[in-house]
């Protein structure tokens, strides 16, 4: 581990027992400003509005923009950093970050604001698709669980922290404030870097990189997301819509073409040939999917049915963030002792219960249940998701680590926009509609009951997996059959 060109306290540091938890300290401090900047900027959407005076159309840009962007280059910015070094890469990311925080909070016009944050989208892209992959590479097999669990509270906290901490700041020193907090926070984060992170970890500069089939990813992503996001505005018929997913299906043939002819494909097709790559990494989708239902309709449960006051609706809804801050590192605990399917199991299975008790809510629902419900759905969500990622991590080669942890982050940001989308289509014209509340609690009950009946997918794919053995196959890249799960080495049964 000591380099040449590593600094002599880097080195004295890389050979103590804590340097694996110094260098996740770094990821975290940069995963905790990401997370902190996506759910603060929600709160500040009212203010900008009034600020620039635009209509409602253009300011979501300030938000859709921004993950578009990082969507539609996770895998290019994870493939590279495979390739250059994880270190370069996520320490650029910072840097990017930083600078594009600087100048959102100098923008003078919403145009500025919204190009800024594409800046601040390709440095969010080069820390998401590398932190899991760094802290994969320092902890041994038996502690990448617990790290990657707590990574997951560390997640739960920036997103619970950034409603009231931009509530405070813009109300005492206005809007940009949101965006200068994130300058002094980056530079700590990119000296930490620098001193921390381990040195290396590239294949070399002279290995082929798929441009154009990063090229064909963005464009097909970003027209997805772009349907997606904004179907229901134009018209999921209409000129727009219909030109947007004909581009997506078109460069998203014209990918898989390209991934299955070149030598050195931006996204391997062989990693999908592994059972426990492709069934854990479909999980995530299903769980991030299954995570918009609740997120868009509970809250306009809970003030159109039960007439909840918006605070008490916000407080209510902070449980689930609350609870999976808890139980993600003891998912990773009980996945490093004793296998990561069987954590995964039980968290999508308390996932599926509690979306069934909150598909059977109706008129005198006490808010009671709605809280125990979250509680539930959030101690799931912790308990699924650290063992579902580590498990997806160590399925790939290491020097392919890059790539799938920007494949988890892709799938994630996909599975939220989509998940809304599909709740939104589910309840149909009642959406736009305004219900009696008898009605509207029936709509949600049927619409949560389509997520319960995801999650029971999600749940047979996450069970299918404890049959699952790794073999290596002829071409040297190992492939899965279908035996019964061992702990690895060190682990109890």
């Amino acid at each position: 581990m000591n380099q040449p060109d590593d600094s002599s306290l880097r080195s004295r540091l890389a050979s103590s027992a804590i340097y694996p938890w110094l260098v996740f300290a770094t990821v975290a401090t940069g995963t905790f400003m990401v997370n902190v900047d996506g759910s603060i900027l929600n709160i500040a959407l009212p203010v900008l509005q009034q600020e620039f005076g635009v209509g409602l159309a253009r300011l979501q840009w300030v938000v859709s923009g921004y993950l578009l962007v990082i969507t539609a280059i996770l895998p290019a910015m994870g493939g590279l950093s495979d390739r250059f070094g994880r270190r370069n890469f996520y320490i650029s990311g910072l840097v990017f970050f930083s600078l594009g925080s600087l100048l959102c909070a100098l923008a003078t016009s919403l145009d500025q604001l919204i190009g800024f944050r594409l800046v601040q989208a390709l440095g969010g892209a080069m820390m998401m698709g590398n932190g899991m992959s760094i802290i994969i590479g320092v902890f041994p097999t038996g502690q990448r669980g617990r790290a990657l669990g707590t990574i997951g509270s560390v997640v739960a906290v920036g997103a619970l922290a950034g409603p009231p901490l931009g509530g405070v700041l813009i109300d005492q020193f206005g809007w940009s404030a949101i965006f200068w907090i994130n300058v002094p926070i980056g530079l700590i984060a990119i000296a930490l870097g620098w001193l921390l992170l381990p040195v290396g970890g590239g294949t070399g500069r002279d290995t082929r990189f798929d441009s154009l089939g990063a090229f064909l990813f963005f464009v097909g992503m970003s027209s997805l997301l772009l349907f997606l996001s904004n179907g229901h505005l134009w018209g999921w018929l209409s000129a727009y819509s219909v030109v947007s997913l004909m581009v997506a299906l078109l460069a998203g043939v014209l990918f898989i073409r390209q991934e299955l002819r070149v030598a050195a494909p931006l996204i391997d097709p062989a990693l999908f040939r592994r059972l426990s790559f492709s069934l854990g990494l479909t999980a995530a989708y299903l769980s991030f999917v299954i995570l918009s239902f609740p997120a868009l309709l509970l809250p306009l449960y809970l003030t159109r049915v039960l007439d909840m006051p918006l605070p008490e609706t916000g407080w209510i809804m902070s449980a689930q963030a609350l609870a999976m801050m808890l139980s993600a590192p003891v998912g990773g605990l009980i996945a490093d002792r004793y296998g990561y399917s069987k954590p995964a199991a039980a968290g999508m299975g308390l996932i599926f219960l509690s979306l069934l008790w909150m598909a059977s809510f109706g008129l005198h629902t006490h808010y009671f249940q709605v809280l125990g419900s979250l509680v539930l759905f959030g101690l799931g969500l912790g308990l699924f998701s650290s063992p579902n990622n580590t498990a997806v991590l160590e399925s790939a080669p290491a020097e392919k680590a890059g790539l799938t942890g920007s494949l988890l982050a892709t799938v994630r940001n996909f599975g939220r926009v989509s998940g809304v989308v599909f709740a939104v289509l589910l309840f149909g014209d009642a959406a736009t509609s305004t219900l009696a509340p008898a009605s509207f609690a029936r709509h949600t009950g049927l619409v949560l009951g389509f997520a319960a009946a995801l999650s029971l997918v999600a749940l047979l794919l996450s069970l299918g997996r404890m049959r699952i053995r790794r073999a290596p196959s002829h071409k040297g890249m190992p492939v899965d059959t279908i035996e019964p799960e061992s702990p690895p080495p060190g682990r109890i049964r």
